[in-house]
């Protein structure tokens, strides 16, 4: 696996998180479609918490530290523990901007890694340094068609009695 590629697709990856949630107002940056789903004030901050708590240290782990558990963590109950809802926007994607641009320099800085060294989790079994760097990009994805989702949502929801069908299907 030929890391290049990939870490600069996180790089591309933070700037594309920017232009979708830089500069949005408070209203919409703390608006979700229904009660219990995410905002992208949610989204932003849990993507600073994962990014800080969860890839860059286990990666670490599976490549500089065979064998050690890894530490653990809670993203669903960050939300609440970490006050997401309560965070200023702007701040906080600044502070997910920051830990991503740490995290590029960090996997820029890696001799060649073994992507085929192994960490075996008790709940899903074998995963290779090369699976969770995959898994950290895809990361991102996922959150962007979940952004996406909720802008969809949201102009949908502010434009109503009109309706958003003539842009096509979701």
């Amino acid at each position: 696996m030929d890391l290049a590629p990939l870490v600069d697709r996180l790089r591309r990856n933070a700037a594309a998180f920017e232009a979708l949630l830089g500069d949005l107002d408070d209203d919409l940056a703390r608006w979700s479609p229904a009660p219990g789903r995410w905002s992208p004030l949610l989204v932003v901050n849990h993507l600073a918490d994962e990014e800080e708590a969860d890839f860059k240290v286990r990666l670490d782990h599976v490549l500089h530290r065979p064998g050690e558990a890894w530490p653990g963590i809670d993203p669903e109950g960050w939300v609440v523990a970490h006050d997401y809802a309560g965070r200023d926007p702007d701040a906080s994607l600044h502070r997910f901007l920051a830990e991503r641009e740490r995290s590029v320099e960090w996997l820029e800085g890696l001799d060649p890694p073994d992507w085929d060294r192994a960490y075996e989790h008790p709940a899903l079994g074998t995963l290779t340094a090369g699976d969770l760097m995959a898994a950290w990009v895809d990361h991102d994805h996922l959150h962007m068609r979940q952004v996406l989702g909720i802008l969809h949502a949201w102009v949908r929801d502010h434009a109503a009695p009109h309706t958003t069908d003539y842009a096509g299907a979701w």
